[in-house]
């Protein structure tokens, strides 16, 4: 709702192609300059003078550029994912900057300058509004249509934001006939509590079972083309003075000794760099493939959560049913909570969000409010941020104010 989903789409397959252009281009531009080098045996003048010298520098630098720009790309449109997921968890249209600085580690400053970057090219469907009696000058209004609807407790008509709930401006009820629809969440005020299923796919992306299959087959094709580049390079670098070898490939006519050693080095320059290029998409791929295992062993945790919110001590003493693996309090909360923001700004979980109250880091859920009435003296119930809530006018704690979805 919040992301210009084709749009990105577009840019993160450009981000993928400027990527391995500029690897290839790079690998091509060095090995050249390597082989220059030698050819002329290290002569200062003769390498600067040769055309090829320039010709591979532009292309270096115009490598370096594309690569650059695809991972600066990469990262601003993981930071929007990850804005977006927590806007589509907000029940009441208003996002502080306040808020996303305590989740991200990041100053309110520093979270409205990235935002002010991110919304004219990746994001859309919220503004920053001037505040006035409120204890900030700005804040962050959702987008939403505005509907007339009923109130459920006295009848009367009121015109309200669709996506987000309200208080009804008569009698002060914290809900209507409202429903609160953000794409896969749904949030609504009721007086009953269903629930969803076990289904750990409800927060992982749809496309994340594509991209682990994709990813599983890009290394075994990035395997595969390294130890054929390292059998070449093993076999150039061992034959390399092996002149019978050679002659008896090409014969002792067609080409010279000397001729064949250079090429013989050519190919290795070009092979060693081939095998740190394909060696790093191997890394790469591999990282990939553990993030996709760590975003579906947390999608477990959460399905198997029975409240709104979990704190990170307790996703540690989960075990997720799938894999039958305990994990221990040696792993730090640090670390957990790095994997699952870090799994949402790739894309590969949703439906949950980063939360801080009274100073207590947690996993928000998809969640709704079943209830909109202190039991105890009938006062609506108004913004609810946790599960447990304390009526503002006879102070009861009232739990259960906010389940699991």
């Amino acid at each position: 709702m919040y992301l210009k989903n084709s749009l990105i789409s577009f840019l993160k397959i450009k981000n993928i192609a400027l990527l391995i252009i500029g690897v290839f281009i790079a690998s091509v531009s060095v090995s050249s300059l390597i082989s220059t080098v030698v050819y002329f045996g290290g002569n200062p003048f003769k390498i600067i003078l040769n055309l090829g010298t320039f010709v591979s520098n532009v292309f270096l630098f115009l490598s370096v550029i594309m690569i650059a720009y695809s991972r600066i790309s990469r990262k601003l449109i993981n930071d929007a994912c990850f804005f977006s997921e927590y806007f589509e968890s907000d029940l009441n249209g208003y996002v502080d900057f306040e808020e996303l600085a305590e989740v991200t580690g990041k100053t309110a400053a520093g979270v409205k300058k990235e935002l002010k970057i991110l919304r004219p090219l990746y994001m859309k469907n919220f503004r920053v509004i001037q505040t006035k009696n409120y204890q900030y000058p700005e804040t962050i209004e959702l987008h939403s249509k505005t509907v007339t609807c009923s109130c459920q407790s006295c009848g009367g008509l009121m015109e309200k934001r669709i996506y987000f709930t309200s208080v009804c401006p008569y009698c002060k009820s914290s809900d209507l006939t409202a429903q609160v629809v953000s794409g896969d969440r749904f949030y609504y005020i009721a007086n009953n509590s269903s629930r969803k299923p076990n289904i750990p796919s409800y927060y992982q992306t749809p496309s994340l079972e594509t991209k682990r299959i994709a990813y599983a087959a890009s290394f075994g094709i990035s395997l595969g083309a390294w130890l054929i580049m390292l059998i070449v390079f093993m076999t150039c670098v061992s034959n390399y003075n092996n002149q019978e070898y050679f002659f008896d490939i090409f014969g002792r006519n067609s080409f010279s000794f000397p001729e064949i050693q250079s090429g013989l080095m050519t190919v290795i320059i070009f092979n060693s760099f081939g095998m740190v290029s394909t060696g790093a998409a191997l890394t790469i791929t591999f990282l990939r493939m553990l993030s996709i295992e760590s975003a579906q062993s947390y999608s477990r945790r959460f399905a198997e959560c029975t409240k709104p919110f979990v704190t990170l001590p307790e996703i540690i003493q989960m075990t997720p049913s799938a894999t039958g693996n305990t994990q221990t309090s040696s792993v730090s909360t640090q670390n957990v909570y790095k994997q699952i923001v870090s799994s949402i700004k790739d894309g590969y979980l949703r439906g949950c969000s980063p939360d801080k109250h009274n100073g207590t880091l947690r996993i928000a859920l998809a969640k709704q409010i079943v209830k909109d009435r202190c039991p105890s003296c009938g006062a609506p119930i108004v913004g609810a941020i946790t599960e447990n809530y304390s009526c503002r006018y006879c102070r009861r704690i009232i739990t259960g104010v906010i389940q699991k979805q």
